[in-house]
């Protein structure tokens, strides 16, 4: 599909049965799709989310495991299994179809293991009013996915990956967003709350190198993988806007082809899209959520 010209669909939705059928039904249909008109499918988060072959997958757990692993009470996800992912995707692709993949950054959620460590609550209202003194917090922050045993990465996710959390398990009635030690919320995002950084589960620290280079490292075996055609970023208004660009290029340079990519800014100021157009030089162009219901 070229940026000016097509017609992209969205093969799913929230309540999209959890039954493994989403993705042959990709193939299935993918040449009746292609005469009348489609000329791109949106497809929903292919890897494991934290509630395994029910979650919709924003819920993200292993951005690794595509439906082949056996992690949160199954293998395949809510839409099926890793091989059938990448039938589906050849089928449409061999139909005239382009393929886009569904990308969530900003968030980790299931965590295997707990963490003690430092951290100060927040107004969950307002990013910059803390509501407590720094103190020892418990929370589920340490990512180690049993069932993959490393492999296609090592990488073990730990608390200073991630900026906040908003469950202490020390005082899990307390509503709060935990600000981790060292951290700050980032202000290249949406201005929303003061900053509207955190959104849900533990999120990424995008200042980190070891985040970087992992979700860098991580798009390049994604296309490698699935030769996906481009990128349906989720929630961009969550996360510093500077990433998308450099992601792009990355995954771009190593796949040797431009790769397309729209985001989800859900905001009903168009300044604030305007904006993060201007960030990342129209390098993602973006829908605005608030208008899809």
């Amino acid at each position: 599909m070229s940026e000016a010209n097509g017609v992209m669909m969205q093969f799913f939705h929230w309540y999209s049965p959890a039954d493994g059928s989403l993705w042959n039904q990709v193939a299935r249909n993918a040449n009746d799709l292609a005469e009348a008109g489609i000329t791109a499918l949106w497809l929903p988060p292919a890897y494991k989310g934290t509630g395994g072959s029910n979650d919709v997958g924003y819920g993200v757990y292993d951005l690794f495991d595509l439906g082949e692993f056996d992690q949160k009470g199954s293998i395949r996800t809510k839409y099926g299994t890793k091989d059938e992912y990448i039938n589906a995707i050849q089928v449409a692709q061999s139909a005239g179809l382009h393929i886009y993949a569904d990308v969530v950054f900003n968030h980790k959620l299931g965590a295997d293991e707990k963490e003690e460590f430092t951290a100060t609550p927040y107004d969950p209202h307002s990013r910059y009013s803390p509501i407590g003194e720094p103190q020892t917090i418990q929370a589920w922050t340490h990512f180690t996915f049993p069932g993959r045993q490393g492999q296609y990465s090592e990488l073990e996710w730990h608390w200073w990956h991630f900026t906040a959390a908003d469950y202490n398990a020390f005082d899990d009635n307390f509503e709060a967003v935990y600000l981790f030690e060292g951290k700050t919320f980032d202000d290249e995002v949406d201005l929303e709350k003061g900053s509207f950084d955190y959104l849900m589960g533990c999120d990424l620290d995008m200042s980190n190198p070891d985040v970087q280079q992992e979700l860098k490292y991580w798009g390049k075996w994604y296309v490698e993988t699935t030769q996906v055609d481009g990128f349906r970023f989720d929630a961009v208004k969550h996360v510093k806007a500077g990433f998308f660009p450099q992601w792009l290029n990355h995954v771009r340079h190593h796949a040797g082809r431009r790769l397309f990519a729209v985001g989800e800014y859900w905001s009903g100021n168009i300044e604030a899209l305007h904006h993060f157009i201007e960030v990342t030089g129209g390098d993602v162009m973006l829908f605005d959520g608030v208008h899809l219901s």
